[in-house]
């Protein structure tokens, strides 16, 4: 279950037990997120006990791998959120481009930039709330239908689009009141 140098369960645990909890706080300072900082550390203790070659207790040059590992998995996660937010940017400014009218449509000078406005403050949702937003007023599909692609009920989709919807509505409103 953890790797082949692990013997016993008791071996992992005392394992977890001596840095874990130092582990988290530092994943949590890097990627500021709970959640994040706890799936980078769970995969550094998976590395280790994959790769570990040592007897399977604390020490000074366990905990040395274990904090370059949760470094090392910590910077691995920001550069793909920044890959990701970047690509993001440009999916964006692209859609609000794709969708501005031409001269001759009317609608205003403004489109454009709340296009841009709509399309950042999308991508600045989570994704399960971003997909949400997307099937039901971009693709225009009912509330059963999301849920049978989904497999979340009803009633909870309409709490996450109410939500999604508030934060979008305040995103758009803050990028506005900008200089």
């Amino acid at each position: 279950m953890f790797g082949r140098r692990v013997r016993n369960q008791g071996e992992f645990e005392g394992v977890v037990a001596a840095y874990g909890r130092q582990l988290l706080w530092y994943a949590l300072r890097m990627v500021g997120d709970p959640d994040t900082a706890q799936d980078v550390v769970q995969d550094a203790f998976i590395r280790l006990s994959a790769q570990w070659r040592e007897p399977f207790e604390p020490s000074p040059r366990m905990n040395a791998w274990l904090y370059t590992a949760v470094r090392n998995l910590a910077i691995d996660h920001i550069r793909k959120e920044r890959r990701r937010a970047e690509f993001r940017r440009r999916e964006s400014a692209e859609l609000a481009a794709a969708s501005a009218p031409s001269p001759g449509q009317g609608g205003g000078g403004d489109l454009p930039e709340r296009a841009v406005l709509a399309a950042e403050a999308l991508a600045g949702l989570d994704a399960r709330e971003r997909e949400i937003v997307v099937l039901r007023v971009y693709e225009e599909k009912s509330f059963k239908e999301i849920s049978d692609m989904t497999g979340l009920t009803v009633s909870n989709l309409w709490f996450i689009l109410q939500g999604a919807l508030k934060k979008l509505a305040r995103a758009i409103e803050r990028k506005e009141k900008r200089p």
